[in-house]
């Protein structure tokens, strides 16, 4: 039986206008935290703005949302990053990659200019359903404020509403009374 993958390949957005140094450090601590979460296996930055990631296969798409939310989140909504997930096999063929890092790395380079989001699996059929929706999903990322940015990634991995309240550092509210 083959391991299913999913490869998260991505570019930061516009890196150097930003102090650069800051924004690659930031991306780190954020993959460092998924790693320790054992979100991701494992990362590397490389090329000085790049990035990839390898996770279970189910999770890459949440994952890949999750980093460009982060990343909003850091820094008043000017960080972003162009995210491509590939989903595949981890088994290596003959040419040495395995079909997650091929369909990631395919993905991001046919990212349309206007969208930072892509995924790309075996099944032409399932590319050509996700090639629809990902774009709303990106149109929503891609306008939320920092603050909001903020609150969304409080929550996505927090159970109850008082973890988000204690990520967000806000008193948990009380039950209203009547």
């Amino acid at each position: 039986m083959q391991t299913q993958l999913s490869v998260i390949t991505g570019d930061l957005v516009n890196s150097r206008q930003f102090d650069t140094a800051n924004y690659i450090t930031g991306l780190n601590a954020l993959l460092n935290r998924l790693q320790q979460a054992k979100l991701i296996q494992r990362f590397e930055i490389f090329r000085g703005d790049g990035f990839q990631a390898v996770a279970e296969s189910q999770s890459g798409l949440l994952l890949a949302a999750y980093i460009r939310i982060a990343l909003k989140a850091m820094d008043a909504g000017q960080w972003d990053a162009r995210i491509a997930v590939g989903l595949g096999d981890g088994q290596e063929r003959a040419a040495g990659y395995a079909s997650a890092f091929v369909n990631s790395g395919h993905a991001l380079d046919s990212l349309d200019k206007n969208c930072r989001l892509a995924l790309k699996n075996d099944n032409a059929e399932t590319n050509a359903i996700v090639s629809d929706l990902l774009p709303m999903l990106d149109h929503v990322i891609g306008r939320l404020s920092q603050t909001e940015a903020q609150i969304v990634q409080a929550r996505m991995f927090a159970a109850t509403n008082l973890e988000v309240a204690e990520k967000l550092h806000k008193a948990h509210p009380r039950s209203p009374q009547r």
